[in-house]
């Protein structure tokens, strides 16, 4: 006999769905079962907001949809910060919660309570499904929400008696399809016209590039248009570790000098002082999913509600760049990154007890291969990693995003190696973002799923204390103890190792590679100047 938790793991495979992200719980039971009917593999984490952010990454790797499904009340509860970050990083992710049988509702079931408008500001769509007649229709519009538009979470609350009642097994077929927004020819002529007369354009790719079908032609078409180009977010990786296109270190100068900004994929918040940190006669051509996103902060001189990187490779077919105009703009700005380059190194470079945190991220990127993915999961030291580790391709950089959360590192390297198990997973680890999630590293463990976890030890939370001295003169509630995390993950049955000595990191971190268990080198890292002032509130 079919039942609604069954009928309900077949079409969510269809739709995509590689693995299920869970935390056992009974109210949702019978959709484990109809995931091992249909060959969909349950990996069950120790807390849900783990299980969430893992199926968000689940959804960046295949670049389709994430489902995570977990029990009522404290379940629903625990996974809300996940959503919270799908629904700010703009992230295709589906949430199953569970609930009591309706007939009880209102009658004090256990973990009952209202997770449909709990969840309802952070998402694109959250529902309780009606009956298990419903589930079809459900999913297919709970697919369609995730994935239009603006991407983002949507909740679907599945009462125990829609999942464990008889369902008709033939019922329903979905659509696995994200949606393509184009990019309108006018939009694309008035661009070319700005960029006729540019001397200094800089075009600034963000996430949104991720997740559409036209990304693999992205590269090709930023050649094409031959404009200095940033990248952040899901699109870094994009131009690969090295090229002549690919800035890092000059974005300040030339946000501040540019006379034409495309920003594809990229907000104007905080990351870009909502604007202020782009030359005030700057013309801005502005292409972004999401139509309210085009209307903050600073008019563009073109605003293209489109799927941005549909509109980069229809830009670069109908315009060739004025030859030699962009040359001494280009030398200009890559005079500047050598400059910064050099720094880096020499500070490295000087790096003894305990290690410099730009010679930790250095040590980590030597360590990378074409096939690498790389993790940041903290505050400070994923602020010196962000100069210093260039992934090698498009998918292979993974954060939680805009919405600053800690804790995502762990839940994303299990799914990262469930999904791409030939590939080298890293995360570089804040010692304060380390201990939201370090049990996961059991999940790990359960399913044998290596990876390598860097902590850059300073024990402290490091860039709050960075704002808290200056302005206060003290520190509170941001001191930390020199902890041995790695002798916790070596009880739960992984590969452990602490370093102090900057000379015994290269064959630490190989040694974690090779160990082929989930595995942690804990750094204990000293201060450096390079960030000094970089204060995030």
């Amino acid at each position: 006999m079919s039942t609604g938790g069954r009928l309900m793991a077949r079409l969510l495979r269809d739709m995509g769905m590689t693995h299920l992200f869970t935390l056992s719980g009974g109210h949702i039971m019978e959709i484990y079962e109809g995931c091992a009917d249909v060959g969909v593999p349950v990996i069950d984490f120790r807390h849900e907001q783990a299980a969430g952010f893992a199926a968000e990454a689940a959804a960046r790797l295949t670049r389709r949809i994430g489902v995570c499904a977990v029990t009522a009340g404290p379940g629903v509860m625990n996974v809300v910060t996940a959503v919270a970050n799908a629904w700010r990083s703009q992230t295709p992710l589906i949430v199953i919660g569970g609930q009591a049988a309706q007939p009880t509702i209102g009658m004090g079931a256990l973990q009952e309570m209202d997770h449909v408008a709990v969840l309802k500001p952070i998402t694109k769509w959250s529902v309780r499904i009606p009956s298990p007649k419903d589930i079809p229709e459900y999913l297919k519009r709970a697919f369609n929400a995730a994935t239009t538009e603006v991407m983002g979470p949507v909740f679907l609350e599945c009462p125990m008696d829609i999942l464990f009642d008889k369902a008709d097994p033939m019922t329903g077929e979905v659509s696995s399809q994200i949606e393509t927004l184009p990019a309108s020819e006018t939009e694309i002529r008035a661009a070319i016209d700005i960029l006729q007369g540019a001397e200094r354009p800089i075009l600034l790719v963000g996430s949104q590039i991720l997740f559409s079908p036209h990304a693999p032609s992205l590269r090709a078409a930023i050649e094409a248009l031959n404009i200095p180009t940033f990248t952040n977010g899901m699109a870094r990786g994009l131009l690969g570790a090295e090229h002549a296109l690919l800035f890092l270190h000059a974005r300040k100068t030339a946000l501040a000098q540019a006379d034409v900004v495309i920003l594809a994929g990229v907000p104007l918040d905080f990351r870009l002082n909502y604007g202020g940190s782009i030359a005030e006669k700057a013309l801005l051509i502005r292409i972004d999913r999401d139509a309210q996103e085009l209307r903050r902060n600073r008019q563009g001189a073109v605003s293209s509600c489109a799927d941005p990187a549909d509109f980069l490779v229809k830009l670069s077919r109908s315009f060739s760049p004025p030859s030699h105009r962009w040359t001494a703009w280009k030398e200009a700005l890559l005079k500047e990154e050598q400059q910064r380059q050099m720094h880096i190194d020499s500070e490295a470079a000087t790096s003894t007890r305990p290690v410099n945190p730009l010679r930790l991220c250095l040590e980590v990127n030597k360590m990378l291969s074409p096939q690498s993915i790389v993790i940041g999961d903290g505050g400070d030291i994923v602020g010196s990693a962000a100069y210093t580790v260039r992934p090698r391709g498009l998918g292979q950089w993974l954060d939680a995003g805009p919405l600053g959360t800690l804790g995502a590192g762990t839940p994303y390297a299990i799914a990262a190696k469930l999904l791409r198990p030939e590939s080298d997973v890293w995360v570089i680890f804040g010692d304060g973002a380390f201990g939201l999630n370090a049990m996961e590293y059991d999940t790990a463990v359960r399913f044998n799923l290596p990876f390598v976890g860097v902590i850059g030890n300073d024990a402290a939370w490091t860039q709050i204390k960075r704002a808290q001295l200056p302005f206060y003169g003290r520190a509170i509630a941001t001191n930390l103890l020199l902890s041995r995390y790695d002798k916790m993950v070596e009880a739960l049955g992984g590969w452990g190792t602490f370093v102090e000595e900057t000379s015994e990191l290269p064959r630490a971190l190989e040694a974690a590679l090779t160990s082929r268990k989930p595995a942690l080198v804990n750094v204990h890292i000293g201060e450096t100047d390079f960030r000094k002032g970089s204060i995030s509130m």
